[in-house]
């Protein structure tokens, strides 16, 4: 009898640990069914925030995985996911030649930094430029460190309207891309022929402009940024061989940031500039024995610069800024008004937490004109 009682019970634990294994390969198989069961247009999303390289793995989990990545509409080449070079640039070219050419590229992404040829590296980057001419790109990155020879025939992407360029040097600084809207460039440089006054005069749709530590080689004492549509305008410290001047003529600018550990560009502007509304400016750390001539030139390009955004609402200036309109001032010397009549924010950049105060008379210049602001 007590062996029939401890016989049932086996067999009742036995059933209940049977019963649970079967529902959690339910559960399991439910899961494996929701993946199965999305529709490729979802799974090509998913896979489009992820490296090229475990897109085109999941090639072996399916036939039906099998060619879905020649689909991808967003491409990620990182050569991070390679320790040799020259197997990354194998893996590019195979993707490229293996991606279905009748489906919609929409964004492509190149980070190669680890170089070995120079040589190799241009022919990466200009087979991505070549491969992407006929398509419907609207947005390309390129970040790695080699000449560009074929950089130019980017004109050819009539549905371009996106460019992030890192790191890249070429021989022309001209763009022209009727469809560029957003342009931004970090760490390049660029030979800057004589014929090439206005680097951007082909981008007549340009909106926004990032010109981020780029440096310019070539006879220029005058760089052109004529772009009747451009609204946001960023520059940080860019160089050049010798000292040169900007000239703006961006009638429609909302946004205008400026930084720079150094100095301050002439700026000649051309036309309104009616629309700005934020105005940002960081001439680097504050320097109290700044030479007094230096200053004072300084104190004067800031004021004429002021006075062609007075229009702003937003302003935020660096402590050097401030130290050297109240050592200099000359807006009250040469009897120049309060430049600003629509402030309505004030900042004061800086990485302390310490307040630092605004002497009195550059407060009356600054906020004098601006009968809103408190």
């Amino acid at each position: 009898m007590k062996a029939s009682i401890e016989e049932e019970s086996w067999r009742v634990e036995t059933q209940e640990n049977i019963n649970t294994k079967k529902k959690k390969k339910k559960k399991r198989k439910v899961k494996e069914d929701r993946l199965s069961n999305l529709p490729d247009e979802i799974i090509l999303h998913i896979l489009s925030f992820s490296d090229a390289k475990i897109a085109v793995q999941t090639s072996v989990l399916s036939k039906r995985w099998r060619s879905l990545w020649t689909s991808l509409p967003v491409v990620n080449f990182l050569d991070s996911s390679f320790d040799d070079p020259v197997l990354f640039q194998c893996f590019v070219q195979h993707v490229l030649s293996r991606r279905d050419a009748s489906t919609n590229l929409n964004m492509l992404k190149l980070v190669f930094d680890d170089l070995l040829d120079v040589l190799d590296d241009v022919d990466i980057v200009d087979s991505i430029i070549d491969y992407i001419k006929p398509t419907d790109i609207q947005d390309l990155s390129i970040t790695t460190k080699c000449f560009i020879w074929n950089l130019p025939q980017l004109s050819a992407c009539r549905s371009l309207t996106t460019l992030h360029l890192a790191g890249i040097v070429t021989n022309s600084a001209m763009f022209d891309s009727v469809s560029l809207q957003h342009l931004y460039l970090f760490q390049c440089e660029f030979e800057y022929l004589v014929h090439e006054n206005d680097p951007f005069s082909g981008c007549p749709n340009l909106r926004c402009l990032s010109l981020l530590d780029c440096s310019y080689v070539g006879n220029i004492h005058k760089f052109q940024i004529h772009a009747p549509q451009l609204t946001d305008l960023t520059i940080s410290n860019m160089r050049k061989e010798s000292g040169f001047a900007i000239e703006l003529f961006t009638p429609k600018i909302q946004s205008f940031r400026y930084s720079d550990n150094y100095y301050l560009c002439d700026f000649f502007i051309k036309g309104n500039l009616s629309f700005v509304e934020r105005v940002n400016i960081d001439l680097g750390g504050f320097r109290p024995n700044e030479e007094f001539t230096k200053a004072t030139n300084l104190s004067l390009k800031l004021s004429k610069l002021f006075e062609a955004m007075g229009s702003a609402k937003f302003v935020s200036l660096s402590p050097r800024i401030i130290h050297v309109l109240s050592v200099v001032h000359p807006p009250l010397r040469c009897g120049r008004s309060s430049p600003f009549t629509s402030l309505k924010n004030f900042e004061l950049i800086t990485d302390t937490h310490i307040p630092l105060a605004i002497p009195t008379n550059v407060m009356a210049y600054l906020f004098g004109g601006s009968p809103g602001f408190d």
